[in-house]
């Protein structure tokens, strides 16, 4: 099997020890492997789309924006491997993926492919998620220095920054064609959110669809009682929230000046046009998978 793994040294604070047992264990298991470390922000894509043969499977060591940069470089009939070692990896948690770096080398070498069909937002692929509203502000305002150095928290702290932001922006959301206001957004194709709390019990990542939730109501109580749900995995349950399965999705806001984020990262600004792909790609997970 001949395996290209793109290593971001960034993602958490770097992991270049867990990163030597990972490629070890792969080569032990029989696998070809070429590594490449990025360099900065969209390096992944770049470095993937410069290759004439990606091999088998592309691996990518890090979080979902490094998952996002490889999966923007991956060629057709590529697998997609994970092993993820950066802040929130949402992916690796909706995937069941190891977190040891032997045991994810083994999924990706005996284990078996599933397809996840990727969304592209404004022409570009996303995996996992993106949002506008408070949930874009949050990821627009991480500061990046604390997020380095204390993960998650950076986020927390942004959340608290942007809490009373909240109602202030209506957006117009065109779901399959049916348009619906609210004052905020998240379009998933999977079910958890922000590492392992569950924001959608209809998603499903096997699923060629996304799973729409639309925050109809405005004031920062309302918010609040949708980050409560959240802790517990009963968002769709809040009044007020609508879940709404689709294949296309397009939002608007007076201006066009409000920032998208997609897999965690800012993503530009609107209007959004978001459309599920024709083909899905084979992503490496364990055999015991459901």
């Amino acid at each position: 099997m001949n395996i290209t793994v793109i290593y971001n040294p960034a993602a958490g604070g770097g992991r270049e020890r867990l990163l030597c047992r990972f490629v070890a264990e792969l080569e032990k298991l029989g696998a070809r492997v070429r590594l490449y470390h990025t360099r900065g922000p969209a390096d992944a894509t770049r470095y993937l789309q410069s290759l004439a043969d990606q091999g088998d499977c592309v691996v990518a060591v890090g979080g979902d924006g490094t998952t996002n940069e490889v999966l923007n470089g991956l060629a057709p009939g590529v697998a997609l491997g994970v092993f993820a070692t950066g802040t929130a990896n949402v992916l690796a948690k909706e995937l069941a993926l190891p977190r040891q770096p032997e045991q994810a080398a083994k999924v990706v070498v005996q284990g078996k492919s599933v397809p996840v069909t990727p969304v592209q937002l404004n022409g570009r692929r996303f995996i996992m998620m993106c949002g506008v509203g408070y949930d874009a502000w949050v990821v627009d305002g991480v500061n990046l220095a604390v997020k380095e150095r204390f993960g998650k928290l950076a986020y927390v702290q942004s959340m608290l920054g942007q809490i009373r932001r909240y109602g202030e922006r209506r957006y117009r959301v065109v779901v399959d064609g049916r348009p619906l206001d609210c004052f905020s957004a998240i379009v998933t194709n999977g079910r958890y959110y922000g590492g392992s709390f569950i924001l959608s019990r209809e998603a499903n990542i096997l699923r060629p669809q996304v799973q729409v939730l639309l925050f109809q109501k405005p004031g920062v109580r309302f918010l609040l009682r949708c980050l409560l749900a959240l802790l517990f995995g009963r968002m769709e349950r809040v009044d007020g929230v609508a879940s709404l399965k689709a294949r296309r999705v397009e939002i608007h806001c007076e201006g066009n000046d409000e920032p998208i984020q997609t897999d965690g990262d800012p993503a530009g600004h609107l209007p959004a046009d978001i459309v599920v792909e024709e083909q899905s790609v084979p992503m490496r997970v364990a055999e015991i998978f459901q």
